[in-house]
């Protein structure tokens, strides 16, 4: 086994598994950051009675996490003195009641506007203020983020598979005399092609074991390669993987290779 080929296994491997990394690692910063909004984002609502939680729940079909009322004395008390003692006394009768609503997760564009819809058709209700435009900004980024992270790997998996797929093309065709020989004395393809097959899973392995130390390097070192407060997000909801995920990146990197190596045997086979 040449060093060479060894590299040209494993190379593209690293690249592949590093992009499934970038993006793991991405998809948790953005559902993270997600649940931070969400914890921040509240829908306010005017309505002209007095309402409560329960009661708005009965009326609607989406969950409320929680609801508070906006206090209607310090509004008045802000208002008392611009405007005249009869207005205020006409103002304490007809102002409105405010309140904040928050949900159980960060809402879709979509979404949100069938909230926003149907908390206008609650008995009662006068106005809905969504935040729309700062919400459809912020998810607009969520969805490109996650678009740029899938399209990279998924480019990744067939560049990985087209490299490895030439490589052993290039293997077979160096090694064609020798797998004659093999079969002419009734050995199978597969018997033949066992160096190709071991070479597949030691640059498997050593594919994932690169990547996934690179990743606890980063993760150790996060103060040295980004700002503090970058650090700080990636730290909590990023780079923290699980023995599962660890797991994943190294049968991935497996199930390349295999996939590949057989799929040339195969087409080897049927020749």
């Amino acid at each position: 086994m040449s060093l060479k080929r060894f590299l040209s296994f494993s190379l593209p491997l690293i690249i592949m598994l590093f992009s499934f990394s970038i993006y793991v690692s991405i998809s948790k910063m953005i559902t993270s950051y997600e649940k931070t909004i969400n914890n921040d984002y509240s829908i306010v609502i005017v309505t002209s009675t007095p309402i409560t939680k329960d009661e708005l729940s009965k009326k609607i079909s989406f969950d409320i996490k929680e609801m508070k009322t906006l206090p209607r004395d310090k509004i008045l008390a802000d208002l008392k003195n611009d405007v005249t003692d009869g207005s205020f006394a006409l103002l304490q009768v007809k102002l409105p009641y405010f309140y904040t609503v928050s949900l159980n997760e960060f809402p879709t564009t979509s979404a949100l506007t069938k909230i926003k819809k149907e908390l206008l058709t609650v008995g009662g209700m006068k106005s809905v203020e969504t935040f729309s435009k700062d919400h459809d900004n912020v998810y607009s980024l969520f969805l490109f983020i996650k678009s740029v992270t899938v399209t990279m790997f998924v480019f990744m998996i067939f560049f990985t598979l087209f490299i490895i797929a030439n490589q052993i093309n290039l293997w077979f065709y160096e090694h064609s005399e020798r797998l004659h020989i093999i079969n002419l004395h009734g050995g199978s393809l597969l018997y033949g092609a066992k160096p190709i097959i071991k070479l597949a899973i030691t640059s498997s392995v050593f594919a994932g074991i690169v990547v996934i130390g690179g990743v606890f390097y980063v993760h150790e070192n996060i103060t040295l390669i980004f700002e503090p407060e970058i650090a700080n997000l990636i730290t909590q909801s990023a780079i923290v993987y699980t023995p599962l995920e660890v797991a994943t990146i190294i049968a991935i990197s497996i199930f390349i290779s295999f996939i590949t190596v057989f799929g040339v045997l195969i087409k080897h086979r049927f020749k």
